[in-house]
């Protein structure tokens, strides 16, 4: 007699278990042919064809789309009949009544026997039908994918029962070798219109934490982080959407020179693993296009010590606080290739807008103003809380400003740049602007402060240095400028008031009210005519 434990553990491991596992399992056949064979050999048939019907859906031409839609209904549709099919063994082997099928007199089932058989093969026919019924559930499924208007991964909701939440499985199609055993192909070929690794999407709100998004979807906020890539800095920000991954792993950008065991061994993986992932659709031997995703199954690496020292903890992690997004605070607001209005002006933003804050720098803020596209503003004017300033990350690595300068003022041009006879005969290391006593002086170029103060010859003055051995001198001003050494200033940004002083005992002399402006390269002084629009 068959182990009744054993064939209630096929039962079981036929609805759960991976298939390699099940395919596995081999059921002995009893030596005489008796009614529990007949239910043994259709449990196992039953779970060929449902492998079978996998084959087909990936096989046939419809969207993934379709094929999303469609995944979970055949599968409880399948889950239903398995269910009743092992009820009805249970039953016979605990010597309870099998509901009977509808009778039919001998006289109908002669009459409807013959006409089978005079038409076409019963065997072929079951295939027929079966394949005819299939077919119908997909064009139909198809019908209301198009008419619905599904987004790709949108028609899944949060509410949804387990059985419609359940997936199809990355697993080569099992082979009946004989009425009593499965088994599984050596090799089998990627089939195409492989479902994606992310087949659903949560958009981020207010008051979300990374912990209470992976409770949500019963998962461990491990895999949420390194699947949406927060290790590489990505904001964690209220409206984005974080991809919600059908299996634990981690999605990798390909870099230049990366290969697959590159890949595998970084994260602790095997070649396999990423290769044998049918959504990656790559092999051992092609060469990896650079910025292309794959993602790494089951390979979820601690999290970085930089993300641990900033949050405390593991568990810190998970109580990750979604950022909310910063208003422009005026029209016409300009947006900046870098920190600093020495940067190109590369747009502006309109009132009102809203913008995803990514990093800062200093008072400026980075941030994304269109999908991919990065700019910078002041933090001044949007409109955000000193929390939100000092929560994004800080910038350090940004590009220095291009060599673009502005007037320092307003006025004339009274004195050029070098040999000069009045009011004597001498060289003149600068220009010189005649204006009215208190017109404002701007610098000329983003940089750091050096000297601001009283400088010797030039009374009143402030020095910048603009890096790269580059410096501008502004002399003779009203009084005291307000800036001192170590401030940066932006270009444009007021740094005194035009006058006349001068230090005598420096060597130093003015004629009347004006700027004297020097730009100094590499320690010479440089005609400032040649660098100034």
């Amino acid at each position: 007699m068959i182990d009744t434990n054993y064939l209630a553990s096929y039962d079981a491991c036929s609805r759960w278990c991976p298939p390699v596992v099940k395919t596995k399992m081999i059921i002995p056949q009893p030596s005489t042919p008796t009614i529990v064979t007949k239910i043994q050999l259709l449990r196992q048939r039953e779970v060929a064809a449902r492998y079978r019907v996998w084959a087909i859906l990936d096989a046939l031409p419809l969207s993934a789309d379709a094929k999303t839609w469609l995944a979970p209904r055949i599968l409880r549709e399948a889950m239903v009949a398995q269910q009743k099919a092992a009820q009805s063994a249970r039953a016979v082997f605990q010597g309870q009544a099998v509901q009977p099928t509808t009778a039919h007199s001998t006289t109908q089932i002669r009459r409807k026997t013959l006409m089978v058989d005079a038409l076409i093969e019963p065997r072929l026919a079951g295939h027929i039908t079966s394949a005819v019924l299939i077919v119908s559930i997909l064009l139909f499924g198809q019908t209301l994918v198009n008419k619905s208007g599904l987004e790709y991964g949108a028609g899944f909701s949060r509410s949804a029962s387990s059985a419609e939440m359940t997936l199809p499985i990355d697993a080569p199609l099992p082979q009946v070798s004989s009425d009593s055993e499965l088994t599984v192909p050596h090799m089998v070929t990627p089939l195409p219109n492989a479902l994606p690794p992310f087949l659903f999407y949560h958009r981020i709100r207010s008051l979300d934490t990374l912990g209470t998004i992976a409770a949500e979807y019963q998962m461990n906020p491990q895999v949420l982080f390194w699947a949406n890539g927060l290790q590489n800095g990505r904001v964690f920000i209220v409206g984005s959407t974080l991809r919600i991954p059908r299996m634990p792993g981690v999605s990798h950008t390909i870099a230049e020179g990366e290969t697959i065991q590159s890949i595998a061994t970084q994260y602790n993986s095997s070649p396999d693993a990423i290769t044998l992932f049918r959504a990656n659709r790559v092999t051992r031997d092609e060469d990896l296009v650079v910025d292309r995703e794959v993602f790494i199954p089951f390979a979820v690496p601690a999290y970085p010590d930089a993300t641990i020292n900033k949050y405390g903890s593991a568990e810190g992690v998970a109580g990750m606080e979604a950022i909310e997004t910063v208003t422009v605070l005026e029209d016409e607001t300009n947006l900046r290739g870098g920190p600093g209005r020495a940067y190109d002006k590369i747009g502006t933003l309109a009132l009102g807008q809203r913008l995803i804050p990514i990093g800062r720098y200093g008072s400026w803020i980075k941030l994304e103003y269109a999908p991919g596209e990065l700019g910078w503003v002041k933090g001044s004017l949007l409109g955000m809380s000193d929390g939100l300033i000092e929560g994004l990350p800080s910038i350090n690595n940004v590009p220095y400003p291009p060599p673009r300068w502005v007037w320092p003022t307003t006025g004339q041009l009274t004195s050029g740049f070098g040999w000069r006879s009045n009011p004597f005969y001498s060289f003149h290391n600068g220009i010189d602007f005649a204006n009215k006593a208190g017109t404002g002086i701007y610098a000329a170029r983003y940089g750091r402060v050096f000297e601001g103060g009283w400088c010797s010859g030039y009374g009143w003055c402030v020095k910048i240095d603009h890096g790269n051995g580059v410096q501008s001198v502004y002399g003779h001003m009203l009084k005291k400028p307000p800036v001192r050494p170590g401030d940066v200033v932006d270009m444009g940004d007021f740094i005194g008031l035009m006058g006349s002083s001068y230090d005598a005992a420096g060597g130093g002399y003015s004629t009347g009210v004006h700027l004297h402006f020097t730009i100094k390269v590499g320690g010479k002084a440089v005609d400032p005519m040649k660098y100034l629009p």
